[in-house]
């Protein structure tokens, strides 16, 4: 297999032939037209040029292609693809028409590249892509430092971690192997660079997906949803194609919560309420407790006045204890209610977390409050009658009448706290 461009020499011997009518086509019909002599074109090899060949020779390692005349040349498997081969009949096989580049023409040592003119190809085109904005197909190969590359049709191309994705990549090793499209976003013919973005692609998608939804989204309706994010002010959910809705903290239980945590957790999945939609905005807010009937609905049928129920104490003030009864339902124990004693601060008879139980004294539906006693719900049951004393009175000893409560104290000090009882009492009535 000769590996040279056809030479002068050669070149004279088949013009010979031609005149002493010696080289007829295969067709039968003469080499000469009209007193002219017909020969094959033999391209001109200029160092850089990409002309086209044809595949007349395959091996494991080379192969041999001719680009017109008598003449073949081998390009090693290096020269090929940029593709991580076994053999070269993975990459081409014996007719295919193949563009080369030149890359060195010099007599007896002309050297050709599939790869080189492959990647001129793939620039021009990727040059055509910036220009008219379009998109590229490529499959991110690894993550370097500040981004990733990007292998385009055999083009090694940079991926800023800025726009690999639609927001912050921690892990950009977690992108490997993805087969993505992009927009070239900066490209310099002459340096063979170019930028890509991810981002945009996923940008524009997604505006499509969103505006699909916020023509399908009304207020009342119900969705099905997944928990994304937990913040301080509310939970953000999936509902659907990445759009999201907010799901205020206000609006998830009844009853004062700490943090969304206390009810919800990150990949749950719920049914909300779609409360409002500012398409303009691009804001969905959803509720979860109006998917339930309010608290406050049929409260007297749930508690009366005389009612003793069991509550934990929530809040305390300066003139109460707030006791929560079930969700969103909370009863105020009044200072004047905490005990039968003056109680100077609600925290000298309860604490925030205790369970007690009290008394209703008060249902207000129409203003949601109810009152509470603690002090009715704990007064004592009377003392069973004292046994009479079987032994008699000394004679002479006149004996005393009794007076109830009396018995077991001297008489004044038993007033003064009858009178002490008294004057609290109508300070806390007042």
């Amino acid at each position: 297999m000769e590996e040279n461009q056809v030479t002068n020499g050669q070149l004279t011997e088949e013009v010979d032939k031609v005149e002493n009518g010696e080289m007829v086509p295969e067709n039968g019909e003469s080499a000469m037209d009209n007193g002219e002599m017909v020969l094959e074109e033999i391209p001109n090899l200029e160092q850089g040029k990409i002309v086209e060949g044809t595949v007349v020779l395959v091996n494991d390692d080379e192969i041999a292609v001719n680009v017109g005349g008598k003449s073949d040349f081998t390009i090693p498997l290096a020269e090929l693809t940029n593709e991580k081969v076994a053999s070269a009949r993975e990459v081409v096989e014996v007719g295919e028409k193949i563009n080369v580049m030149v890359v060195k023409a010099e007599d007896e040592k002309t050297q050709l590249s599939k790869r080189k003119a492959d990647e001129e190809g793939a620039w021009e085109k990727l040059k055509a892509d910036f220009e008219q904005r379009r998109r590229v197909t490529g499959k991110i190969i690894r993550a370097i430092k500040g981004g990733l590359q990007v292998n385009v049709e055999g083009l090694i191309v940079f991926l800023p971690a800025s726009h690999a994705d639609l927001g912050y990549v921690s892990d950009l090793t977690a992108l490997e192997g993805l087969e993505a499209e992009f927009y070239v976003i900066d490209f310099e013919p002459e340096r063979h660079r170019a930028v890509l973005s991810r981002k945009e692609v996923l940008t524009e998608e997604r505006a499509v997906v969103e505006a699909k939804m916020y023509a399908e989204l009304a207020e009342n309706q119900t969705r099905t949803g997944v928990v994304t994010r937990l913040t301080p002010f509310g939970a953000f959910v999936d509902l659907g194609e990445g759009v999201e809705g907010l799901l205020h903290i206000s609006e998830i239980a009844w009853e004062r919560i700490p943090h969304p945590s206390a009810r919800l957790a990150e990949g749950q999945e719920i049914q909300v309420l779609v409360i409002k939609v500012d398409q303009e905005a691009k804001r969905i807010s959803l509720s979860l407790k109006q998917l339930t009937p309010h608290p406050w609905s049929g409260i007297g049928e749930r508690y009366k006045v005389g009612d003793v129920v069991d509550g934990k104490v929530v809040r305390l003030t300066s003139f109460g204890a707030f006791v929560n009864l079930e969700e969103g339902i909370d009863g105020l124990i009044h200072i004047s209610q905490l005990s039968d004693r003056r109680v100077e601060k609600p925290d000298e008879v309860v604490k925030i977390g205790e369970t007690v139980r009290a008394k209703v004294v008060k249902v207000d539906a129409e203003d949601r409050r109810i009152g509470l006693s603690l002090r009715e719900a704990q007064e004592r049951k009377p003392e069973p009658a004292r046994e009479h004393r079987e032994h008699r009175e000394p004679r002479g000893q006149k004996q005393s009448q009794s007076i109830p409560g009396l018995e077991e104290k001297p008489l004044s000090s038993n007033l003064g706290d009858l009178l002490a009882e008294k004057m609290n009492l109508n300070q806390d009535q007042e």
